[in-house]
Protein backbone atom coordinates (compact mmCIF):
# COMPACT_ATOMS: atom_id res chain seq x y z
CA UNK A 1 0.00 0.00 0.00
CA UNK A 2 1.26 3.69 -0.75
CA UNK A 3 0.42 6.22 1.94
CA UNK A 4 0.89 10.23 1.47
CA UNK A 5 1.35 11.29 5.61
CA UNK A 6 0.05 15.37 4.87
CA UNK A 7 0.33 17.89 6.61
CA UNK A 8 3.00 17.02 9.21
CA UNK A 9 6.23 18.90 10.66
CA UNK A 10 9.07 16.33 9.90
CA UNK A 11 11.77 15.68 11.73
CA UNK A 12 14.12 13.36 9.96
CA UNK A 13 17.09 12.82 12.70
CA UNK A 14 18.29 14.63 15.86
CA UNK A 15 20.73 16.92 13.86
CA UNK A 16 17.86 19.01 11.93
CA UNK A 17 15.31 20.81 12.17
CA UNK A 18 11.60 20.48 11.63
CA UNK A 19 10.27 20.73 7.40
CA UNK A 20 6.57 21.38 6.55
CA UNK A 21 6.79 18.23 4.00
CA UNK A 22 4.45 15.16 3.37
CA UNK A 23 6.28 11.54 3.64
CA UNK A 24 5.65 9.07 1.12
CA UNK A 25 5.41 5.46 2.29
CA UNK A 26 5.52 2.75 -0.44
CA UNK A 27 4.93 -0.66 1.93
CA UNK A 28 6.97 -0.89 4.50
CA UNK A 29 9.80 2.00 3.50
CA UNK A 30 9.92 5.28 2.79
CA UNK A 31 10.19 6.39 -0.80
CA UNK A 32 10.42 9.92 -0.16
CA UNK A 33 9.30 13.68 0.34
CA UNK A 34 7.32 15.75 -1.13
CA UNK A 35 5.55 19.16 -1.30
CA UNK A 36 2.77 17.87 -3.59
CA UNK A 37 -0.80 17.55 -1.83
CA UNK A 38 -1.35 14.44 -3.75
CA UNK A 39 0.44 11.59 -6.20
CA UNK A 40 -1.26 9.31 -7.83
CA UNK A 41 -1.73 5.78 -6.40
CA UNK A 42 -1.07 7.13 -2.79
CA UNK A 43 -3.88 7.16 0.07
CA UNK A 44 -3.66 10.41 1.46
CA UNK A 45 -3.78 10.30 5.48
CA UNK A 46 -3.88 13.74 7.05
CA UNK A 47 -1.88 14.20 10.17
CA UNK A 48 -3.31 17.63 11.10
CA UNK A 49 -0.13 19.70 11.37
CA UNK A 50 1.87 17.65 13.66
CA UNK A 51 5.23 16.95 14.31
CA UNK A 52 6.93 13.37 12.94
CA UNK A 53 10.22 11.83 14.00
CA UNK A 54 11.77 8.49 14.02
CA UNK A 55 10.21 5.73 16.28
CA UNK A 56 12.44 5.38 19.22
CA UNK A 57 14.29 2.26 20.00
CA UNK A 58 14.29 1.04 23.43
CA UNK A 59 17.37 -1.19 24.18
CA UNK A 60 16.60 -2.82 27.19
CA UNK A 61 13.28 -3.82 28.80
CA UNK A 62 12.13 -6.86 30.49
CA UNK A 63 8.55 -7.12 29.18
CA UNK A 64 7.59 -10.05 31.66
CA UNK A 65 8.14 -7.75 34.70
CA UNK A 66 5.56 -5.31 33.12
CA UNK A 67 2.92 -7.04 35.51
CA UNK A 68 4.80 -6.74 38.22
CA UNK A 69 5.09 -2.97 38.65
CA UNK A 70 4.72 -1.51 41.89
CA UNK A 71 5.33 -4.85 43.55
CA UNK A 72 8.98 -3.89 44.89
CA UNK A 73 9.33 -0.22 45.08
CA UNK A 74 12.26 1.02 47.39
CA UNK A 75 14.55 -1.89 47.53
CA UNK A 76 18.28 -2.61 46.59
CA UNK A 77 18.87 -3.97 43.55
CA UNK A 78 20.07 -7.75 44.77
CA UNK A 79 17.40 -7.51 47.71
CA UNK A 80 15.14 -6.92 44.99
CA UNK A 81 16.12 -9.65 43.06
CA UNK A 82 16.27 -12.31 45.68
CA UNK A 83 13.40 -11.43 48.00
CA UNK A 84 10.64 -10.03 45.58
CA UNK A 85 11.72 -10.55 41.31
CA UNK A 86 12.47 -13.80 41.00
CA UNK A 87 10.05 -15.27 43.15
CA UNK A 88 7.48 -12.96 40.98
CA UNK A 89 8.76 -13.66 37.78
CA UNK A 90 9.37 -17.58 38.15
CA UNK A 91 5.46 -17.79 39.24
CA UNK A 92 4.76 -16.73 35.79
CA UNK A 93 2.23 -18.98 33.24
CA UNK A 94 2.01 -19.19 29.86
CA UNK A 95 -0.86 -16.73 30.37
CA UNK A 96 0.59 -14.10 32.35
CA UNK A 97 3.49 -14.17 30.58
CA UNK A 98 1.44 -13.33 27.37
CA UNK A 99 -0.32 -10.49 29.47
CA UNK A 100 2.59 -9.04 30.81
CA UNK A 101 3.79 -8.93 26.83
CA UNK A 102 0.87 -6.53 25.54
CA UNK A 103 0.94 -4.69 29.00
CA UNK A 104 4.52 -4.00 27.51
CA UNK A 105 4.21 -3.13 23.85
CA UNK A 106 1.19 -1.26 24.05
CA UNK A 107 2.41 1.29 26.50
CA UNK A 108 5.72 1.19 24.01
CA UNK A 109 4.05 1.90 21.52
CA UNK A 110 1.45 4.51 22.92
CA UNK A 111 4.95 6.22 23.55
CA UNK A 112 6.14 6.14 19.92
CA UNK A 113 8.73 3.31 20.87
CA UNK A 114 8.57 1.08 17.55
CA UNK A 115 11.50 -1.59 18.52
CA UNK A 116 12.30 -2.72 21.20
CA UNK A 117 15.26 -4.88 22.89
CA UNK A 118 13.63 -7.63 25.18
CA UNK A 119 15.29 -9.92 27.51
CA UNK A 120 12.25 -12.80 28.52
CA UNK A 121 11.88 -14.97 31.47
CA UNK A 122 13.14 -18.27 31.54
CA UNK A 123 10.09 -20.15 30.62
CA UNK A 124 7.02 -18.84 28.17
CA UNK A 125 9.16 -16.96 26.11
CA UNK A 126 7.06 -17.79 23.02
CA UNK A 127 4.10 -15.87 24.20
CA UNK A 128 6.02 -12.91 24.91
CA UNK A 129 7.01 -13.16 21.30
CA UNK A 130 3.48 -14.25 20.08
CA UNK A 131 2.20 -10.76 21.90
CA UNK A 132 4.94 -9.02 20.00
CA UNK A 133 3.80 -10.07 16.59
CA UNK A 134 0.52 -9.71 17.23
CA UNK A 135 1.16 -5.87 18.54
CA UNK A 136 3.24 -5.00 14.97
CA UNK A 137 6.18 -4.04 17.35
CA UNK A 138 9.97 -4.62 15.81
CA UNK A 139 12.07 -6.22 18.02
CA UNK A 140 15.09 -8.39 19.21
CA UNK A 141 14.03 -10.81 21.95
CA UNK A 142 15.49 -13.68 23.93
CA UNK A 143 14.57 -16.27 27.01
CA UNK A 144 17.29 -15.30 29.78
CA UNK A 145 19.91 -17.94 30.21
CA UNK A 146 20.85 -18.49 33.72
CA UNK A 147 22.40 -21.84 34.49
CA UNK A 148 24.61 -21.23 37.67
CA UNK A 149 22.88 -22.62 40.91
CA UNK A 150 26.02 -22.05 43.12
CA UNK A 151 24.82 -18.44 43.51
CA UNK A 152 26.49 -16.26 46.10
CA UNK A 153 24.66 -15.99 49.53
CA UNK A 154 23.70 -12.03 48.61
CA UNK A 155 21.63 -13.80 46.08
CA UNK A 156 20.10 -16.85 48.19
CA UNK A 157 18.68 -19.68 45.99
CA UNK A 158 17.26 -19.39 42.38
CA UNK A 159 14.10 -19.92 42.16
CA UNK A 160 13.50 -24.42 41.58
CA UNK A 161 11.96 -23.20 37.64
CA UNK A 162 14.76 -21.06 36.80
CA UNK A 163 17.32 -23.84 37.31
CA UNK A 164 18.45 -25.29 33.93
CA UNK A 165 20.97 -27.41 32.70
CA UNK A 166 23.89 -25.45 30.46
CA UNK A 167 22.59 -27.98 27.50
CA UNK A 168 18.97 -27.15 28.50
CA UNK A 169 19.50 -23.46 28.33
CA UNK A 170 21.03 -23.86 24.98
CA UNK A 171 18.99 -26.52 23.65
CA UNK A 172 15.58 -24.05 24.49
CA UNK A 173 17.60 -20.89 22.85
CA UNK A 174 18.08 -22.30 20.08
CA UNK A 175 14.58 -23.95 19.49
CA UNK A 176 13.24 -19.91 20.19
CA UNK A 177 16.11 -18.66 18.05
CA UNK A 178 14.76 -21.24 14.73
CA UNK A 179 11.82 -20.52 15.28
CA UNK A 180 11.17 -16.71 15.65
CA UNK A 181 14.63 -15.29 14.55
CA UNK A 182 13.74 -12.98 11.24
CA UNK A 183 9.53 -14.47 11.92
CA UNK A 184 7.00 -11.76 10.92
CA UNK A 185 8.52 -10.58 7.66
CA UNK A 186 11.64 -10.01 9.57
CA UNK A 187 10.28 -7.70 11.57
CA UNK A 188 10.96 -10.21 15.08
CA UNK A 189 15.01 -11.28 15.67
CA UNK A 190 16.20 -13.45 18.37
CA UNK A 191 19.16 -13.27 20.69
CA UNK A 192 21.22 -15.06 23.14
CA UNK A 193 20.45 -13.36 26.70
CA UNK A 194 23.00 -14.37 29.98
CA UNK A 195 21.31 -12.98 32.80
CA UNK A 196 23.82 -11.74 34.33
CA UNK A 197 27.80 -13.66 35.56
CA UNK A 198 26.20 -14.39 38.76
CA UNK A 199 23.78 -16.79 37.59
CA UNK A 200 26.17 -18.07 34.46
CA UNK A 201 28.68 -20.51 34.01
CA UNK A 202 32.05 -19.89 32.35
CA UNK A 203 31.04 -22.83 30.10
CA UNK A 204 27.52 -21.62 29.08
CA UNK A 205 29.09 -17.91 28.27
CA UNK A 206 31.49 -19.38 26.03
CA UNK A 207 29.09 -21.32 24.54
CA UNK A 208 26.66 -18.12 23.71
CA UNK A 209 30.13 -16.75 22.33
CA UNK A 210 30.45 -19.41 19.88
CA UNK A 211 26.78 -19.71 19.04
CA UNK A 212 27.00 -16.07 18.65
CA UNK A 213 29.25 -15.85 15.45
CA UNK A 214 27.94 -19.01 13.97
CA UNK A 215 24.80 -17.31 13.85
CA UNK A 216 25.31 -13.66 13.60
CA UNK A 217 23.14 -12.61 16.30
CA UNK A 218 23.46 -10.40 19.23
CA UNK A 219 24.53 -11.26 22.64
CA UNK A 220 22.70 -9.31 25.46
CA UNK A 221 23.16 -9.19 29.34
CA UNK A 222 23.84 -6.63 32.80
CA UNK A 223 26.70 -5.97 33.40
CA UNK A 224 28.43 -3.30 35.93
CA UNK A 225 24.88 -2.08 37.61
CA UNK A 226 25.83 -1.45 41.50
CA UNK A 227 29.05 -1.91 43.38
CA UNK A 228 28.09 -5.21 45.00
CA UNK A 229 27.40 -6.81 42.29
CA UNK A 230 30.67 -6.10 40.44
CA UNK A 231 32.79 -7.09 43.80
CA UNK A 232 30.75 -10.00 44.16
CA UNK A 233 31.75 -11.00 40.25
CA UNK A 234 35.59 -10.34 40.86
CA UNK A 235 35.71 -12.51 44.08
CA UNK A 236 34.26 -15.09 42.01
CA UNK A 237 35.65 -14.66 38.52
CA UNK A 238 38.71 -12.96 39.43
CA UNK A 239 37.92 -9.64 37.15
CA UNK A 240 35.21 -7.58 37.00
CA UNK A 241 32.47 -7.91 34.31
CA UNK A 242 33.51 -6.08 31.35
CA UNK A 243 37.29 -6.89 31.68
CA UNK A 244 35.78 -11.22 32.30
CA UNK A 245 33.76 -10.93 29.06
CA UNK A 246 36.44 -9.67 27.14
CA UNK A 247 38.77 -12.38 28.49
CA UNK A 248 36.44 -14.74 27.12
CA UNK A 249 36.41 -12.94 23.99
CA UNK A 250 32.28 -12.21 24.01
CA UNK A 251 33.41 -8.28 24.01
CA UNK A 252 32.45 -7.79 20.75
CA UNK A 253 30.61 -5.85 18.01
CA UNK A 254 27.26 -8.14 18.66
CA UNK A 255 27.80 -7.30 22.65
CA UNK A 256 25.00 -5.09 24.38
CA UNK A 257 25.34 -4.71 27.89
CA UNK A 258 22.85 -3.26 29.86
CA UNK A 259 23.49 -0.42 32.34
CA UNK A 260 27.53 0.22 33.03
CA UNK A 261 27.38 2.32 36.03
CA UNK A 262 30.31 1.21 37.33
CA UNK A 263 32.67 1.50 34.83
CA UNK A 264 36.63 2.38 34.94
CA UNK A 265 38.62 4.16 31.83
CA UNK A 266 39.83 0.53 31.24
CA UNK A 267 36.64 -0.90 30.62
CA UNK A 268 35.47 1.78 28.76
CA UNK A 269 38.86 1.79 26.40
CA UNK A 270 37.73 -2.18 25.87
CA UNK A 271 33.95 -1.01 24.90
CA UNK A 272 36.00 1.28 22.55
CA UNK A 273 38.17 -1.07 20.79
CA UNK A 274 35.57 -3.97 20.97
CA UNK A 275 32.94 -2.27 19.72
CA UNK A 276 30.57 -3.32 22.36
CA UNK A 277 27.11 -1.35 22.70
CA UNK A 278 25.68 0.00 25.48
CA UNK A 279 21.81 0.21 26.98
CA UNK A 280 21.77 2.85 29.83
CA UNK A 281 18.59 2.92 31.92
CA UNK A 282 19.24 6.44 33.97
CA UNK A 283 15.64 5.87 35.74
CA UNK A 284 16.20 2.36 36.65
CA UNK A 285 19.58 2.94 38.27
CA UNK A 286 18.87 6.01 40.25
CA UNK A 287 15.61 4.23 41.62
CA UNK A 288 17.87 0.91 42.76
CA UNK A 289 20.19 3.24 43.85
CA UNK A 290 22.87 2.25 41.07
CA UNK A 291 24.13 4.75 40.84
CA UNK A 292 24.71 7.16 37.53
CA UNK A 293 26.41 5.69 34.12
CA UNK A 294 28.79 8.50 33.07
CA UNK A 295 27.38 8.43 29.36
CA UNK A 296 29.04 11.77 28.01
CA UNK A 297 32.37 10.07 28.92
CA UNK A 298 31.52 7.13 27.03
CA UNK A 299 29.88 9.00 23.87
CA UNK A 300 32.82 11.20 23.73
CA UNK A 301 35.14 7.68 23.64
CA UNK A 302 33.30 6.86 20.64
CA UNK A 303 31.17 4.08 22.39
CA UNK A 304 27.36 3.28 20.79
CA UNK A 305 25.17 4.25 23.15
CA UNK A 306 21.50 3.64 23.59
CA UNK A 307 18.63 3.70 26.31
CA UNK A 308 16.19 1.62 27.72
CA UNK A 309 13.53 1.61 30.94
CA UNK A 310 14.41 -2.15 32.23
CA UNK A 311 11.72 -3.08 34.00
CA UNK A 312 8.29 -1.71 35.38
CA UNK A 313 9.37 -2.57 39.11
CA UNK A 314 12.16 -0.71 38.96
CA UNK A 315 11.44 2.23 36.80
CA UNK A 316 7.76 1.93 36.84
CA UNK A 317 6.86 3.37 33.14
CA UNK A 318 9.01 2.42 30.02
CA UNK A 319 8.46 6.20 28.94
CA UNK A 320 11.54 6.76 26.61
CA UNK A 321 10.71 10.80 27.10
CA UNK A 322 11.55 10.89 30.54
CA UNK A 323 14.63 8.69 29.92
CA UNK A 324 15.85 11.41 27.70
CA UNK A 325 15.63 13.95 29.59
CA UNK A 326 17.11 12.21 32.80
CA UNK A 327 20.12 10.74 30.85
CA UNK A 328 20.84 14.43 29.19
CA UNK A 329 19.94 16.17 33.11
CA UNK A 330 22.36 13.61 34.98
CA UNK A 331 25.26 14.41 32.94
CA UNK A 332 24.84 18.06 32.93
CA UNK A 333 24.23 17.65 37.05
CA UNK A 334 26.80 15.40 37.80
CA UNK A 335 29.81 16.96 35.91
CA UNK A 336 28.72 20.35 36.17
CA UNK A 337 28.59 21.14 32.64
CA UNK A 338 25.49 22.54 31.22
CA UNK A 339 26.54 21.41 27.58
CA UNK A 340 27.26 18.01 28.59
CA UNK A 341 24.87 15.30 27.04
CA UNK A 342 23.27 18.15 24.47
CA UNK A 343 19.27 17.29 23.31
CA UNK A 344 21.07 16.56 19.89
CA UNK A 345 23.08 14.03 21.53
CA UNK A 346 20.40 12.28 23.85
CA UNK A 347 17.94 12.38 21.04
CA UNK A 348 20.07 10.47 18.70
CA UNK A 349 20.95 8.24 21.23
CA UNK A 350 17.25 7.55 21.54
CA UNK A 351 16.50 6.71 18.15
CA UNK A 352 19.93 6.00 15.32
CA UNK A 353 21.93 5.31 19.10
CA UNK A 354 19.36 2.62 19.60
CA UNK A 355 19.16 1.31 16.10
CA UNK A 356 22.88 1.03 15.97
CA UNK A 357 23.16 -0.78 19.09
CA UNK A 358 20.60 -3.53 17.69
CA UNK A 359 22.47 -3.99 14.45
CA UNK A 360 19.70 -2.23 12.43
CA UNK A 361 20.87 1.62 11.32
CA UNK A 362 20.66 0.66 7.47
CA UNK A 363 16.94 0.10 8.14
CA UNK A 364 15.73 2.31 11.02
CA UNK A 365 16.85 5.19 13.61
CA UNK A 366 16.37 8.05 11.08
CA UNK A 367 13.30 9.06 8.12
CA UNK A 368 14.99 8.67 5.35
CA UNK A 369 14.13 6.96 1.53
CA UNK A 370 14.73 3.75 1.74
CA UNK A 371 14.72 3.54 5.36
CA UNK A 372 11.69 1.33 7.04
CA UNK A 373 8.41 3.67 7.78
CA UNK A 374 8.85 3.60 11.60
CA UNK A 375 7.89 6.88 12.65
CA UNK A 376 5.98 8.43 15.59
CA UNK A 377 3.72 11.44 15.40
CA UNK A 378 3.60 13.87 17.91
CA UNK A 379 1.05 16.34 19.12
CA UNK A 380 2.58 19.24 19.81
CA UNK A 381 -0.31 21.77 21.25
CA UNK A 382 0.53 20.94 24.99
CA UNK A 383 0.96 23.42 27.77
CA UNK A 384 4.10 22.21 28.46
CA UNK A 385 5.31 22.99 25.15
CA UNK A 386 4.15 26.47 24.49
CA UNK A 387 4.87 29.01 23.24
CA UNK A 388 8.13 27.32 21.54
CA UNK A 389 8.03 25.40 17.92
CA UNK A 390 8.47 21.62 17.73
CA UNK A 391 11.77 21.27 18.57
CA UNK A 392 14.85 17.96 19.04
CA UNK A 393 15.36 20.59 22.51
CA UNK A 394 11.87 20.72 23.32
CA UNK A 395 10.99 17.07 22.86
CA UNK A 396 14.04 16.14 25.58
CA UNK A 397 13.33 18.44 27.86
CA UNK A 398 9.42 19.33 27.32
CA UNK A 399 8.15 15.86 25.80
CA UNK A 400 6.46 13.58 27.05
CA UNK A 401 4.37 9.65 25.98
CA UNK A 402 0.92 11.33 26.51
CA UNK A 403 2.07 13.40 23.53
CA UNK A 404 1.81 10.52 20.70
CA UNK A 405 -1.04 10.36 18.87
CA UNK A 406 0.41 7.64 16.37
CA UNK A 407 3.58 4.94 15.84
CA UNK A 408 3.71 3.32 12.23
CA UNK A 409 6.11 0.13 12.41
CA UNK A 410 7.22 -1.33 8.64
CA UNK A 411 4.73 1.58 6.77
CA UNK A 412 1.68 0.10 9.29
CA UNK A 413 -0.29 2.37 11.73
CA UNK A 414 -0.11 0.03 15.27
CA UNK A 415 -1.11 2.84 17.29
CA UNK A 416 -3.65 5.19 16.01
CA UNK A 417 -5.63 7.86 17.07
CA UNK A 418 -4.05 7.38 21.24
CA UNK A 419 -5.22 3.61 20.56
CA UNK A 420 -3.50 0.67 19.48
CA UNK A 421 -4.73 -0.95 16.88
CA UNK A 422 -4.46 -5.01 18.08
CA UNK A 423 -5.60 -4.80 21.54
CA UNK A 424 -8.86 -3.13 23.62
CA UNK A 425 -6.65 -1.50 26.01
CA UNK A 426 -9.89 -1.69 28.68
CA UNK A 427 -10.16 -5.97 28.22
CA UNK A 428 -6.35 -6.23 28.46
CA UNK A 429 -6.33 -4.40 31.49
CA UNK A 430 -9.31 -6.83 33.29
CA UNK A 431 -7.39 -9.72 32.21
CA UNK A 432 -4.04 -8.76 33.27
CA UNK A 433 -5.64 -7.87 36.64
CA UNK A 434 -7.09 -11.26 36.89
CA UNK A 435 -3.72 -12.82 36.12
CA UNK A 436 -1.71 -10.55 38.16
CA UNK A 437 -3.83 -11.67 41.04
CA UNK A 438 -3.17 -15.72 40.56
CA UNK A 439 0.10 -14.97 39.76
CA UNK A 440 0.77 -13.40 43.47
CA UNK A 441 -0.93 -16.92 44.52
CA UNK A 442 1.26 -18.90 43.25
CA UNK A 443 4.46 -17.07 44.35
CA UNK A 444 3.45 -17.00 48.18
CA UNK A 445 4.92 -13.41 48.52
Amino acid sequence: MKQLLKNALVLRDGHSDPVAENIMVDGDRIAGFTQMDSLPDYMNVDLSGRLVIPGFVQTHVHFCQVMLRGTADDMALLDWLRTRIWPLEAAHDEESTYLSALLAGTELLAGGVTCVCIMESVRHADAAARAVEELGLRAVFGKVMMDYTDTPPELGGLPASFIETTQQTLDESLRLLKRWHGAAGGRISYGLMPRGILTTSEELLLRIRDLSAEYGVLVHTHACETLPESRLVEQRRGQTEIKYLHRLGLANERLLLAHCVCVDDEDIRILQEQQVKVASCPLTNLKLASGIAPLEKMADAGITLSLGSDGAPCNNTLDMFTEMRFASLLQKGTLHQPTAMTAQRTFEIATLGGAKALGMAEDIGVLAPGKKADLAVIDWNHPQTAPQKPSVAGLVYSGGAHMVTDTMVDGRFVYRNKKPVAVDTNILRHRAQTALEKLLQRSNI
